[in-house]
C-alpha cells in the first residue's frame, strides 16, 4: 500500500524559527506559553512517530510531506492519503483530492485541537489503521467553483466566503438580481454547517445532504439559504473568496461572476456522524 502521510508543522517550530521580532519577544518573555508551545510541539511529534512506526510495520510505502510542499502527483500516486495535524490540516489536504482515493485524518494533539475531520490520535492510530479496510467511512459532498464559466480553485470541504479583504469595507454584490451591501456572503457545506456558519447562529445541515447553505453577514436578520447551485455577481472593485479558511484565496472583481456547484465528493474513513453528535452535545451543554 502507497500511502501519502501529509503533517504539519507545530507552532513551535514556526515560532522559534521566526525572524519577527514581536514573535522573537513574545517566546522569550512568556514563559508558560513558551512551555505550552513545547508540550504541543512533543506531542506532535509523538503522534507522527506513532503513525510512522505502525505504517512501517505494516509494510506500506510511506510517502511523508509537509503540507504546504503537497502536489497532486503526491496525492494521485497514493492508496491511502493519511493527515497528521488538525482540521486545517485535514482541509489542505482535502482540496488535492479529486478522486475517490480515502483519506484519514490524525488529530495530532487532542488536548488542543477540535479535530472534527480527524478520526484518530496517535494513541489509537494502530487500532483504527488495522480495521482500516473493515471500518465505517463518511461520504461528504463538496462545492465547486467557476468564474465566467471557467473552473477554478480547488473542490471546497467547509466552507467559502466572498468578501472585501478589507474587513472594514462594505462587500457588495448580486444573488438572482437582488443586490446585497453587506459584510460579504458565507457558503458552508453540510460538513462545515457544524463551524463557522453554527457559530453565525444557523442549524447545521445533515452530514450526508449533497445541499449547501449561505448567508448574508452583517445584516440584522438572520437568513440561511438551503440550495444546490448559486450565482454570485460581484460588484466589488477587490473582491477576494476564501476557500476553506486563510491559506487559499482568489479573486472575484467588480464585473465577475461566481458559480457553486455540488461538486465531487470525498471519502473520509471514520465515523463522522458520531463525532457531530458528540459535538453539538457538548456545545449545548456549555451554552
Amino acid at each position: 500500500m502507497k500511502v501519502a502521510l501529509i503533517y504539519k508543522k507545530s507552532v513551535w517550530e514556526l515560532f522559534s524559527n521566526s525572524k519577527d521580532s514581536n514573535v522573537s519577544s513574545y517566546i522569550s518573555g512568556r514563559v508558560e506559553a513558551r512551555e505550552a508551545f513545547q508540550e504541543s510541539h512533543q506531542t506532535q511529534q509523538n503522534t507522527i512517530q506513532n503513525v510512522k512506526r505502525t505504517l512501517s510495520a505494516s509494510g506500506a510505502e510511506i510517502n511523508m510531506v509537509y503540507r504546504s510542499e503537497i502536489t497532486e502527483s503526491v496525492i494521485s500516486s497514493a492508496d491511502l492519503v493519511i493527515s497528521v495535524g488538525g482540521d486545517g490540516t485535514f482541509l489542505e489536504t482535502s482540496h488535492y483530492i479529486t478522486d475517490s482515493t480515502p483519506i484519514l485524518g490524525v488529530n495530532s494533539d487532542p488536548d488542543r485541537s477540535i479535530g472534527f475531520f480527524c478520526s484518530c490520535t496517535g494513541d489509537n492510530f494502530e487500532e483504527l489503521f488495522g480495521n482500516v479496510d473493515d471500518g465505517p467511512r463518511t461520504t461528504l459532498s463538496r462545492i465547486a467553483l467557476k468564474i465566467d464559466g471557467t473552473s477554478v480553485g480547488p473542490p471546497v470541504l467547509n466552507d467559502l466566503l466572498f468578501a472585501n479583504p478589507n474587513p472594514a469595507a462594505t462587500t457588495r454584490y448580486e444573488v438572482e438580481g437582488q443586490a446585497y451591501r453587506n459584510s460579504g456572503i458565507l457558503i458552508s457545506t453540510a460538513a462545515g454547517s457544524t463551524a463557522w456558519s453554527f457559530q453565525e447562529g444557523l442549524d447545521p445541515l445533515p452530514l450526508t445532504s449533497d445541499k449547501f447553505q449561505f448567508i448574508h453577514r452583517g445584516t440584522r436578520e438572520l437568513f440561511a439559504g438551503i440550495t444546490s447551485s448559486l450565482k454570485i455577481d460581484s460588484l466589488t472593485r477587490k473582491g477576494k473568496l476564501f476557500i476553506d479558511g486563510e491559506h487559499y484565496s482568489l479573486p472575484l472583481c467588480i464585473g465577475q461572476s461566481l458559480e457553486i456547484k455540488c461538486g465531487q465528493p470525498i471519502n473520509v474513513i471514520g465515523d463522522l456522524e458520531f463525532k457531530r453528535s458528540q459535538f453539538i452535545q457538548q456545545y449545548l451543554k456549555s451554552s
